[in-house]
């Protein structure tokens, strides 16, 4: 909800302006109200964003979890906010655009389509999830970066399913749970400490 942001431009604007040598990512997201994600909202949103960094201009802008706007074809169709995330980048306001989302079956299409910079997956390439596999061979083939977020699926891996029973930032059940459980089973047979 842009806490990070204010946070981060706290220390800009303590520092006197972005350090050269640091590459500074940021998204574009929804209103988070009405859930409209139109190109509209989509300028807004990186308007926002620059004011509270305090800068600019940004290295990496992502469009950001458009599967949870009210209508995917307001992001995606002609003059929609994918058509402004590469306005923004056209207008060297952005060096590099991506796209950051969670359903697979929902970015792949796009990525396609578009000639975007970087993919970034959350939850979706970890031990026990491979889901994200064609979106990351497709982003290869295409030259595109890929960010894979989230590899320790919200915390699971790391703290373990006795200990953090959520999985991709939600109450996990026994189904999801398993495969975890696996990989914990594994990792004590060869004497692998667990992160906490």
């Amino acid at each position: 909800m842009g806490r990070s942001e204010e946070r981060i431009g706290k220390v800009v604007r303590e520092l006197g302006g972005w350090p050269e040598g640091r590459v500074l990512s940021t998204k574009l997201d929804m209103d988070m109200e009405s859930r409209t994600f139109d190109a509209h909202q989509a300028r807004r949103s990186f308007e926002e964003s620059l004011e509270v960094l305090g800068v600019e201009r940004v290295d990496i802008l992502h469009l950001h979890d458009l599967e949870y706007a009210a209508d995917l074809e307001e992001v995606t169709h002609k003059g929609g906010a994918v058509d402004e995330l590469f306005r923004i980048k056209d207008e060297g306001l952005a060096t590099a655009v991506g796209l950051a989302a969670g359903r697979i079956d929902v970015m792949m299409p796009i990525l396609r389509d578009r000639d975007f910079d970087v993919v970034l997956t959350h939850n979706r390439h970890t031990v026990v999830n491979r889901n994200a596999a064609p979106l990351i061979e497709l982003a290869k083939s295409k030259g595109i970066s890929v960010l894979n977020a989230a590899p320790y699926a919200g915390g699971v891996l790391a703290k373990g399913s006795s200990l953090h029973r959520w999985y991709a930032y939600k109450e996990a059940d026994e189904q999801t749970l398993a495969p975890v459980r696996a990989f914990e089973e594994i990792c004590a047979r060869h004497d692998v400490p667990r992160v906490l």
